[in-house]
């Protein structure tokens, strides 16, 4: 429960953030409300979790279930695929037996859906973990009233419903590939030696429709997508969902909207039919009518016309599918009605890893060391020049080359590895805004720096503390970059990677305090003896070691963390 887009499911037994610190032991400022006392088991249970009515605190996490009288998590939850405060966790391998926070932004209230099991008869209560900061938070808390689950009848429809999809062989979605068909599929070579995990076949018919096959690993109440886009990127794409849910097997279409979330049409567009589906071995099938020409969501699509080919695989529930656990996108735009071609979903991530290194060289490395040159060093090296410069101003400025030069390449290469700028909600994904805003920190640095006075100056000190100012919030904002883009899907970084990052935050301010420990020292020195300013002042061979060590360590450190990016 240490992520901030949620609980992981190996917090389900504890109910406890792996976050190193113990439980709060002051009462809980939170509460868990339900909307009645007692239910049938056809009924759907309201459950609010809040700040209590003393309370004017907020809280960022959240992991919550509901257990029967021995203790047994029992029951779903269920919420809109619009939902931008939580979302269903699967605990123990029972899904969407649980919800969690999908944010860190403040929360005073979240409402949830809870569906007792079809059979279930008895007394169920809620536990709640709530997370106020990564060093306070409450685990286990019971809610405040317990509800009683009356079992009700099971009366037999007048009406049809769809029956539980006889499970038919899976048939051999390989066959025809780039023959007969056109494949797309996940991992690289998995069409030769038929083993995709994720895979869609397209072909056009005489009478305007695409003949359709999504194939996917997965497993229980999972679905398997393919949505067209026009850019490349999620966001006002038409998708086909291959789904099994309560052990049902349908094809549905829906549509991700611009703020990324998938809705489900009321209705399937005409010309859209399901032909054959069929689970099994952990693989779903569907083959399908798709129409070319027709409207999703108030927007005309034309399948004639290459798109972008994605594809998605998560958990659904009953009327939604929800965030994928895996997605894909093709490299490049797809003719989905002339040709058969095979091609793979995995694209190249040089320019996200070359971002990624970028970046790091620049601020755990070139930045760190360089800002503490003009601070401590200016008194060490003394009558040693370089092209008539200081050797400390030297160091100072050939680091800050560096650091500027690697941000305005990482910041070009990414912008043009995603196509430009990205809309984003900000509490969702802060990176990219605050990465645009350590990057014009940094452009201007060297241009202040020209424009500098002479050392003697009246005006020097201005100058002196914008540039400090800029410098440090800068660098400040970098680290900060460099952390949250730990938590984005498309850095595929471990979570070891905060611990590596951490380590280098402590090495920095240690070297921070040990070197202003040592100037402290030298200037209570300095009030007793005269100094030949000749000379290096007292304590520079303490200033070097420091120096030469924390240099050595913020190296080993960021390539450490290049190895991450690099992956495997």
């Amino acid at each position: 429960m240490s992520s901030s887009s949620g609980a992981p499911a190996t917090a389900c037994d504890s109910m406890t953030p792996g976050h190193g610190y113990s439980p709060m032991t002051v009462p809980c400022p939170f509460e868990t409300l339900l909307s009645q006392t007692e239910m049938s088991s056809s009924d759907v249970l309201t459950v609010t979790i809040q700040q209590s009515v003393s309370s004017t605190q907020s809280f960022k996490g959240f992991l919550i279930m509901a257990f029967d009288q021995t203790e047994g998590v029992v029951g779903t939850f269920k919420m809109a695929s619009s939902d931008e405060s939580s979302k269903t966790l699967d605990c123990g391998g029972v899904y969407e037996n649980a919800a969690t926070h999908r944010t860190s932004s403040l929360k005073q209230s979240v409402t949830l859906e809870w569906i007792p099991p079809e059979s279930f008869d008895g007394q169920v209560f809620f536990r709640t973990t709530f997370v106020e900061s990564f060093s306070q938070y409450w685990v286990k808390e019971l809610s405040k009233q317990t509800v009683d689950v009356i079992r009700s009848e099971i009366t037999t429809p007048t009406t049809t419903e769809s029956s539980p999809t006889t499970k038919l062989p899976l048939p051999d979605v390989y066959d025809g590939c780039g023959v007969s068909k056109g494949c797309i599929a996940t991992p690289d070579g998995c069409v030769e030696s038929k083993s995709c995990s994720m895979m869609t076949t397209y072909r056009k018919m005489n009478n305007d429709h695409l003949q359709l096959e999504i194939y996917g690993q997965m497993k229980g109440d999972e679905y398997v997508a393919v949505g067209f886009s026009t850019d490349s990127k999620m966001g006002s794409d038409s998708v086909a969902e291959c789904v099994q849910y309560r052990n049902v097997l349908a094809a549905y279409q829906s549509y991700n909207t611009k703020n990324r979330n998938n809705e489900r049409l009321p209705t399937n567009v005409e010309g859209f039919i399901l032909d054959v589906s069929t689970f099994s071995e952990g693989y779903i099938y569907c083959s399908l009518q798709h129409p070319l020409v027709y409207q999703n969501h108030n927007e005309n699509f034309d399948l004639n016309k290459p798109h972008y080919i994605l594809m998605a695989t998560g958990s659904t529930g009953k009327d939604n599918i929800q965030q994928h656990s895996k997605e894909e996108k093709s490299r490049s735009s797809v003719d989905l009605t002339n040709g058969f071609s095979v091609s793979y979903f995995n694209e190249s991530r040089i320019l996200k890893q070359l971002h990624g290194s970028f970046m790091v060289v620049a601020w755990l490395v070139a930045a760190s060391v360089g800002v503490l040159m003009p601070r401590y060093m200016k008194k060490t090296w003394v009558g040693k020049q370089f092209m008539k410069k200081d050797l400390w101003f030297v160091f100072h400025r050939g680091l800050m080359v560096i650091a500027w030069t690697l941000t305005v390449a990482g910041f070009i290469i990414i912008f043009v590895d995603v196509g430009g700028w990205v809309s984003e909600s900000v509490s969702e994904n802060p990176h990219p805004l605050i990465g645009c805003i350590t990057t014009v920190l940094a452009f201007i640095q060297p241009f202040m720096a020209l424009m500098r006075p002479l050392p003697h100056a009246p005006n020097r000190y201005i100058f002196n503390w914008a540039h400090m100012l800029v410098g440090y919030s800068a660098h400040t904002l970098a680290i900060t970059c460099i952390f949250l883009a730990v938590e984005m899907e498309e850095a595929q970084l471990p979570y070891e990677t905060y611990w590596v990052l951490t380590a280098h935050v402590c090495c920095y301010v240690g070297a921070q305090l040990l070197l202003t420990f040592l100037a402290r020292r030298k200037s209570k020195t300095s009030q007793t003896l005269q100094h030949n300013y000749s000379e290096d002042e007292r304590g520079t061979f303490g200033r070097k070691l420091i120096l030469a060590w924390y240099s050595c360590i913020v190296v080993a450190i960021s390539f450490t963390v290049i190895v991450f990016i690099a992956g495997p």
